[in-house]
Protein backbone atom coordinates (compact mmCIF):
# COMPACT_ATOMS: atom_id res chain seq x y z
CA UNK A 1 0.00 0.00 0.00
CA UNK A 2 2.79 2.34 0.87
CA UNK A 3 4.53 1.55 -2.39
CA UNK A 4 1.36 2.20 -4.34
CA UNK A 5 0.80 5.48 -2.50
CA UNK A 6 4.34 6.60 -3.18
CA UNK A 7 3.95 5.56 -6.80
CA UNK A 8 0.71 7.49 -7.15
CA UNK A 9 2.18 10.57 -5.49
CA UNK A 10 5.19 10.37 -7.77
CA UNK A 11 2.95 10.21 -10.81
CA UNK A 12 0.99 13.22 -9.62
CA UNK A 13 4.17 15.21 -9.04
CA UNK A 14 5.44 14.33 -12.49
CA UNK A 15 2.09 15.34 -13.97
CA UNK A 16 2.17 18.71 -12.22
CA UNK A 17 5.73 19.32 -13.36
CA UNK A 18 4.86 18.32 -16.89
CA UNK A 19 1.82 20.63 -16.91
CA UNK A 20 3.94 23.49 -15.56
CA UNK A 21 6.50 22.87 -18.26
CA UNK A 22 3.79 22.92 -20.91
CA UNK A 23 2.36 26.19 -19.56
CA UNK A 24 5.82 27.71 -19.44
CA UNK A 25 6.44 26.60 -22.98
CA UNK A 26 3.12 28.01 -24.17
CA UNK A 27 3.83 31.37 -22.53
CA UNK A 28 7.27 31.46 -24.05
CA UNK A 29 5.91 30.65 -27.50
CA UNK A 30 3.20 33.34 -27.26
CA UNK A 31 5.72 35.95 -26.13
CA UNK A 32 8.05 35.04 -28.96
CA UNK A 33 5.28 35.32 -31.52
CA UNK A 34 4.31 38.68 -30.13
CA UNK A 35 7.91 39.81 -30.44
CA UNK A 36 8.07 38.66 -34.02
CA UNK A 37 4.93 40.59 -34.98
CA UNK A 38 5.81 43.87 -33.26
CA UNK A 39 5.78 46.73 -35.78
CA UNK A 40 4.87 50.38 -36.15
CA UNK A 41 1.19 51.13 -36.63
CA UNK A 42 0.26 54.72 -37.52
CA UNK A 43 -3.35 55.74 -36.95
CA UNK A 44 -4.64 58.96 -38.49
CA UNK A 45 -7.65 61.06 -37.51
CA UNK A 46 -8.94 64.61 -38.03
CA UNK A 47 -8.89 66.41 -34.69
CA UNK A 48 -10.79 69.45 -35.92
CA UNK A 49 -11.08 72.03 -38.68
CA UNK A 50 -12.15 75.64 -38.51
CA UNK A 51 -14.56 76.97 -39.54
CA UNK A 52 -16.94 74.03 -39.23
CA UNK A 53 -18.66 73.20 -41.42
CA UNK A 54 -16.60 74.55 -44.30
CA UNK A 55 -18.41 76.60 -46.92
CA UNK A 56 -17.66 76.62 -50.64
CA UNK A 57 -14.91 79.15 -51.36
CA UNK A 58 -13.65 79.09 -47.75
CA UNK A 59 -10.11 78.72 -46.50
CA UNK A 60 -9.95 76.52 -43.42
CA UNK A 61 -7.34 75.19 -40.98
CA UNK A 62 -7.28 71.45 -40.36
CA UNK A 63 -5.50 69.69 -37.49
CA UNK A 64 -4.59 66.02 -38.10
CA UNK A 65 -3.48 63.67 -35.34
CA UNK A 66 -1.11 60.81 -36.19
CA UNK A 67 -0.43 58.26 -33.43
CA UNK A 68 1.89 55.26 -33.47
CA UNK A 69 -0.04 52.62 -31.53
CA UNK A 70 2.46 49.92 -32.47
CA UNK A 71 5.30 48.95 -30.16
CA UNK A 72 8.09 49.59 -32.68
CA UNK A 73 9.23 53.04 -33.78
CA UNK A 74 8.20 54.31 -37.22
CA UNK A 75 11.34 55.53 -38.94
CA UNK A 76 11.92 58.08 -41.72
CA UNK A 77 8.29 59.18 -41.58
CA UNK A 78 7.11 61.67 -44.18
CA UNK A 79 3.60 63.09 -44.58
CA UNK A 80 2.34 64.50 -47.87
CA UNK A 81 -1.03 66.20 -48.17
CA UNK A 82 -2.56 65.56 -51.60
CA UNK A 83 -5.56 67.88 -51.98
CA UNK A 84 -7.80 67.04 -54.91
CA UNK A 85 -11.04 68.71 -56.02
CA UNK A 86 -12.81 70.30 -54.24
CA UNK A 87 -9.70 71.11 -52.17
CA UNK A 88 -6.49 72.97 -52.92
CA UNK A 89 -3.68 74.48 -50.88
CA UNK A 90 -0.67 76.77 -51.21
CA UNK A 91 0.67 75.51 -47.88
CA UNK A 92 3.80 73.39 -47.48
CA UNK A 93 2.36 69.96 -48.27
CA UNK A 94 5.34 67.74 -47.35
CA UNK A 95 6.36 67.31 -43.70
CA UNK A 96 9.38 65.18 -42.69
CA UNK A 97 9.29 63.96 -39.11
CA UNK A 98 12.07 61.36 -38.92
CA UNK A 99 11.08 58.97 -36.12
CA UNK A 100 7.65 58.62 -34.54
CA UNK A 101 8.17 56.64 -31.35
CA UNK A 102 6.35 53.41 -30.65
CA UNK A 103 4.71 52.66 -27.34
CA UNK A 104 7.74 50.80 -25.94
CA UNK A 105 10.30 53.55 -26.44
CA UNK A 106 7.90 56.33 -25.50
CA UNK A 107 7.51 54.74 -22.07
CA UNK A 108 11.13 53.62 -21.84
CA UNK A 109 12.32 57.19 -22.22
CA UNK A 110 10.05 58.25 -19.39
CA UNK A 111 7.95 60.33 -21.70
CA UNK A 112 4.28 61.16 -21.42
CA UNK A 113 1.54 59.09 -22.98
CA UNK A 114 1.38 61.35 -26.04
CA UNK A 115 5.08 61.02 -26.89
CA UNK A 116 4.12 58.62 -29.68
CA UNK A 117 1.85 61.09 -31.49
CA UNK A 118 2.23 64.22 -33.59
CA UNK A 119 -0.17 66.94 -34.76
CA UNK A 120 -0.12 68.19 -38.34
CA UNK A 121 -1.73 71.48 -39.31
CA UNK A 122 -2.54 72.48 -42.88
CA UNK A 123 -4.32 75.42 -44.48
CA UNK A 124 -6.69 74.35 -47.24
CA UNK A 125 -9.14 76.09 -49.59
CA UNK A 126 -12.51 74.75 -50.71
CA UNK A 127 -13.49 75.34 -54.33
CA UNK A 128 -16.07 78.03 -55.02
CA UNK A 129 -18.35 75.44 -56.64
CA UNK A 130 -17.72 72.71 -54.06
CA UNK A 131 -20.79 70.50 -53.55
CA UNK A 132 -22.48 70.21 -50.18
CA UNK A 133 -21.84 67.05 -48.23
CA UNK A 134 -18.67 65.17 -47.26
CA UNK A 135 -15.54 65.31 -49.39
CA UNK A 136 -12.25 63.57 -48.70
CA UNK A 137 -8.87 65.18 -48.09
CA UNK A 138 -5.99 62.78 -48.77
CA UNK A 139 -2.89 62.40 -46.59
CA UNK A 140 -0.12 60.04 -47.74
CA UNK A 141 2.28 58.54 -45.20
CA UNK A 142 5.73 57.27 -46.20
CA UNK A 143 7.98 55.29 -43.82
CA UNK A 144 10.94 52.93 -44.19
CA UNK A 145 8.44 50.12 -44.46
CA UNK A 146 6.48 51.83 -47.22
CA UNK A 147 9.54 52.78 -49.28
CA UNK A 148 11.01 49.25 -49.27
CA UNK A 149 8.75 47.61 -51.80
CA UNK A 150 5.40 48.42 -50.22
CA UNK A 151 3.00 51.12 -51.27
CA UNK A 152 2.66 54.28 -49.23
CA UNK A 153 -0.37 54.44 -46.99
CA UNK A 154 -3.11 56.79 -48.27
CA UNK A 155 -5.53 58.10 -45.68
CA UNK A 156 -8.84 59.69 -46.71
CA UNK A 157 -9.97 62.29 -44.21
CA UNK A 158 -13.66 63.36 -44.25
CA UNK A 159 -14.38 67.10 -44.45
CA UNK A 160 -17.97 68.34 -44.23
CA UNK A 161 -18.92 71.07 -46.70
CA UNK A 162 -22.09 72.92 -45.76
CA UNK A 163 -23.97 76.01 -46.80
CA UNK A 164 -24.34 78.10 -43.67
CA UNK A 165 -23.57 81.53 -45.09
CA UNK A 166 -25.82 83.94 -46.96
CA UNK A 167 -25.44 86.69 -49.59
CA UNK A 168 -26.22 90.38 -49.57
CA UNK A 169 -27.08 93.07 -52.07
CA UNK A 170 -26.17 96.69 -51.31
CA UNK A 171 -27.52 99.55 -53.41
CA UNK A 172 -27.25 103.31 -52.92
CA UNK A 173 -30.72 104.84 -52.74
CA UNK A 174 -30.39 108.58 -52.29
CA UNK A 175 -28.03 111.37 -51.30
CA UNK A 176 -29.39 114.48 -49.57
CA UNK A 177 -28.36 116.98 -46.97
CA UNK A 178 -29.41 114.42 -44.34
CA UNK A 179 -26.92 111.82 -45.63
CA UNK A 180 -26.51 109.04 -48.16
CA UNK A 181 -28.85 106.08 -47.74
CA UNK A 182 -28.21 102.48 -48.78
CA UNK A 183 -30.52 99.50 -49.13
CA UNK A 184 -29.21 96.24 -47.60
CA UNK A 185 -30.99 93.04 -48.69
CA UNK A 186 -30.41 89.42 -47.66
CA UNK A 187 -30.57 87.67 -51.04
CA UNK A 188 -29.05 84.35 -49.86
CA UNK A 189 -30.63 81.13 -48.67
CA UNK A 190 -30.04 81.55 -44.93
CA UNK A 191 -30.82 84.04 -42.21
CA UNK A 192 -28.21 86.41 -40.79
CA UNK A 193 -28.12 87.55 -37.18
CA UNK A 194 -26.36 90.43 -35.41
CA UNK A 195 -25.83 92.23 -38.70
CA UNK A 196 -23.74 95.41 -38.71
CA UNK A 197 -22.84 97.59 -41.69
CA UNK A 198 -19.79 99.84 -41.75
CA UNK A 199 -17.72 101.92 -44.13
CA UNK A 200 -14.01 101.26 -43.49
CA UNK A 201 -11.36 103.91 -44.07
CA UNK A 202 -10.54 104.24 -47.76
CA UNK A 203 -9.28 106.72 -50.32
CA UNK A 204 -11.60 109.60 -51.30
CA UNK A 205 -14.15 108.69 -48.63
CA UNK A 206 -14.69 111.00 -45.67
CA UNK A 207 -17.39 110.17 -43.13
CA UNK A 208 -18.63 113.07 -41.04
CA UNK A 209 -20.77 110.94 -38.75
CA UNK A 210 -20.80 107.37 -37.47
CA UNK A 211 -18.96 104.81 -39.60
CA UNK A 212 -21.03 101.82 -38.47
CA UNK A 213 -24.70 101.01 -38.15
CA UNK A 214 -26.27 98.10 -36.27
CA UNK A 215 -29.07 96.46 -38.25
CA UNK A 216 -29.91 93.41 -36.13
CA UNK A 217 -31.30 90.30 -37.82
CA UNK A 218 -32.12 89.84 -41.49
CA UNK A 219 -34.14 86.83 -42.53
CA UNK A 220 -33.89 85.41 -46.02
CA UNK A 221 -35.45 87.95 -48.40
CA UNK A 222 -35.55 90.79 -45.83
CA UNK A 223 -34.07 94.24 -46.45
CA UNK A 224 -33.49 97.46 -44.57
CA UNK A 225 -31.82 100.84 -45.07
CA UNK A 226 -28.87 102.55 -43.43
CA UNK A 227 -27.70 106.15 -43.76
CA UNK A 228 -24.20 107.56 -43.55
CA UNK A 229 -23.05 111.17 -43.76
CA UNK A 230 -20.47 111.06 -46.53
CA UNK A 231 -18.73 114.22 -47.72
CA UNK A 232 -19.23 114.85 -51.42
CA UNK A 233 -16.35 114.15 -53.77
CA UNK A 234 -16.38 114.36 -57.58
CA UNK A 235 -13.78 111.59 -57.75
CA UNK A 236 -15.86 109.20 -55.67
CA UNK A 237 -17.62 106.70 -57.94
CA UNK A 238 -17.72 103.69 -55.63
CA UNK A 239 -16.92 102.72 -52.08
CA UNK A 240 -16.42 99.55 -50.06
CA UNK A 241 -18.92 98.61 -47.39
CA UNK A 242 -18.45 95.84 -44.84
CA UNK A 243 -21.28 93.62 -43.64
CA UNK A 244 -20.54 91.57 -40.53
CA UNK A 245 -23.00 88.88 -39.49
CA UNK A 246 -23.37 85.54 -37.73
CA UNK A 247 -24.41 82.64 -39.95
CA UNK A 248 -26.64 79.70 -39.04
CA UNK A 249 -23.61 77.71 -37.82
CA UNK A 250 -22.79 80.45 -35.30
CA UNK A 251 -19.71 81.60 -37.22
CA UNK A 252 -18.99 85.32 -37.53
CA UNK A 253 -18.41 86.41 -41.14
CA UNK A 254 -17.38 89.65 -42.82
CA UNK A 255 -18.42 90.42 -46.39
CA UNK A 256 -17.00 93.30 -48.44
CA UNK A 257 -19.31 94.86 -51.00
CA UNK A 258 -18.25 97.41 -53.64
CA UNK A 259 -21.12 99.84 -54.12
CA UNK A 260 -21.42 102.40 -56.97
CA UNK A 261 -22.20 105.85 -55.57
CA UNK A 262 -22.88 109.38 -56.79
CA UNK A 263 -22.75 111.86 -53.96
CA UNK A 264 -23.54 115.25 -55.47
CA UNK A 265 -22.46 118.61 -54.12
CA UNK A 266 -26.15 119.42 -53.82
CA UNK A 267 -26.28 118.23 -50.23
CA UNK A 268 -23.66 120.81 -49.21
CA UNK A 269 -25.08 123.49 -51.53
CA UNK A 270 -28.58 123.02 -50.14
CA UNK A 271 -27.23 123.36 -46.67
CA UNK A 272 -25.39 126.60 -47.49
CA UNK A 273 -28.38 127.98 -49.42
CA UNK A 274 -30.64 127.17 -46.50
CA UNK A 275 -28.39 129.07 -44.13
CA UNK A 276 -28.24 132.08 -46.52
CA UNK A 277 -32.01 132.19 -46.94
CA UNK A 278 -32.49 132.11 -43.21
CA UNK A 279 -30.22 135.12 -42.81
CA UNK A 280 -32.13 137.09 -45.46
CA UNK A 281 -35.45 136.19 -43.91
CA UNK A 282 -34.31 137.36 -40.52
CA UNK A 283 -33.00 140.60 -42.07
CA UNK A 284 -36.27 141.34 -43.89
CA UNK A 285 -38.32 140.62 -40.79
CA UNK A 286 -36.05 142.89 -38.78
CA UNK A 287 -36.40 145.73 -41.26
CA UNK A 288 -40.18 145.34 -41.34
CA UNK A 289 -40.41 145.42 -37.56
CA UNK A 290 -38.15 148.47 -37.45
CA UNK A 291 -40.22 150.27 -40.06
CA UNK A 292 -43.42 149.50 -38.19
CA UNK A 293 -41.92 150.78 -34.97
CA UNK A 294 -40.85 154.03 -36.66
CA UNK A 295 -44.33 154.51 -38.13
CA UNK A 296 -46.02 154.02 -34.80
CA UNK A 297 -43.61 156.38 -33.11
CA UNK A 298 -44.26 159.04 -35.77
CA UNK A 299 -48.02 158.82 -35.33
CA UNK A 300 -47.78 159.13 -31.58
CA UNK A 301 -45.47 162.10 -31.88
CA UNK A 302 -47.77 163.83 -34.43
CA UNK A 303 -50.76 163.57 -32.16
CA UNK A 304 -48.85 165.31 -29.43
Amino acid sequence: MKINSIYIIGILILAVLALSAVRAQMFEINYTNLGNTVQANLVVQVLKYEPYPVNAGDWFDVWIKVQNIGQADAENVKFVLQPEYPFSSNDSLTRDYGIVLGTINSYKLGMSNDANEIILKYRVKTADNAPEGTSELKLVIYTDASTQGSNAVINSLPITIGKTKTDFSVVMQDSTSQGTSFSIANIGDNSATAVTVSIPSQTNVRITGAQSSIIGNLEKGDFTTVTFKIASNDNLNSLTMQIAYTDIAGVRNIVNETVPVSIAHVQETVKQTGNGSSIYIYLIVGIAIGAAAVAVYSRVKGKK
